[in-house]
């Protein structure tokens, strides 16, 4: 773990979006894979590496934040892979709308990746380094 400049350890990340239809959001990313490690009324936390989390929250008072309906977030959750053709497959495989496009080139021709939309409209990127 970090410890940065004195400033204690860092034990993790936890990334959170925040929707109008919570239920809706808890059963795409169940589909997805990730596994649900925590789940109350208001919230739902989904591990994404052992450190890594993305925290579901009910945007309709759940939180700290609510849940903006334009169509960018302003946000979007990047993960990284050294499969990209694997989590691909897996997700077209669970019906995952948006990965029937394929795989492209990106960043610049760092990259090999595909962005998927969650069901609150946050843009899911999976990707690897070429």
């Amino acid at each position: 773990m970090h410890d940065p400049v004195g400033a204690g350890p860092i034990s993790g990340v936890h990334t959170m979006f925040y929707y109008e239809d919570l239920a809706s959001a808890i059963r795409w990313y169940d589909r997805v894979g990730f596994e649900n490690v925590l789940n109350l009324d208001f919230v739902s936390i989904f591990r994404i590496t052992p450190s890594s989390y993305l925290s579901l929250v009910d945007g309709n008072g759940g939180g700290s934040q609510r849940a903006t309906r334009d169509g960018n977030k302003g946000a979007i959750l990047s993960i990284e892979t050294t499969d990209l053709e694997r989590w691909h497959r897996h997700l077209f495989l669970q019906g995952i709308d948006g990965t029937g496009v394929g795989l492209e080139v990106g960043c610049g021709g760092r990259t090999i990746e595909f962005k998927l939309r969650d069901p609150g409209g946050y843009t899911i990127e999976f990707f690897e380094w070429l």
